[in-house]
């Protein structure tokens, strides 16, 4: 993503990310005059696969609102819905895939301090694991611009382990 950005900062355009399977993972959505938008690709959605087998239901596709509130399972949508609630003035996006593999992907703000954002995704992940217990998860974190900023990985145990890029 961020070689095309550099190659085509002027162009919108868009990048799909697919399993070994050819089953979509995710697309990321770039504007120039928004950044990038991720969009989880869900169950039941359109979203051709690389195979171009199409699929059953119509695309949603990407949703309108910056702060895309979007999950692969209701329970995602609903943590997503929550964590947008509590953290708008913070975060940009919130993509879950927590209740099936413990991952979850946000975009701050312009508004975050760098040094805040460890303890900005400690709290998004502990959010997480009230709602899925006994879980490992994993947060990654994207600045404003959509550049990765950094992973952290929350154990059931409660300790969270943060890689900075």
């Amino acid at each position: 993503m961020a070689g095309a950005r550099r190659d085509f900062s002027d162009r919108p355009f868009t990048l799909s990310v697919y399993d070994p399977k050819g089953e979509p993972i995710l697309k990321a959505h770039y504007r120039p005059d928004r950044g990038v938008q991720y969009q989880m690709a869900e169950e039941g959605t359109s979203t051709p696969r690389r195979d171009g087998r199409p699929a059953d239901e119509p695309d949603r596709g990407a949703p309108a609102d910056p702060l895309a509130r979007s999950g692969v399972t209701e329970a995602d949508r609903k943590f997503a819905t929550w964590a947008e609630e509590h953290g708008r003035a913070y975060l940009r996006y919130v993509q879950a895939d927590l209740e099936k593999h413990g991952r979850l992907w946000f975009g701050v703000t312009p508004d975050v301090k760098p040094a805040d954002v460890p303890e900005l995704t400690k709290s998004l992940l502990q959010g997480a694991q009230q709602e899925f217990p006994r879980r490992d998860l994993v947060a990654t974190v994207f600045d404003p611009d959509g550049e990765r900023i950094g992973k952290a990985h929350l154990g059931a145990d409660g300790r969270v382990r943060w890689e900075q890029e």
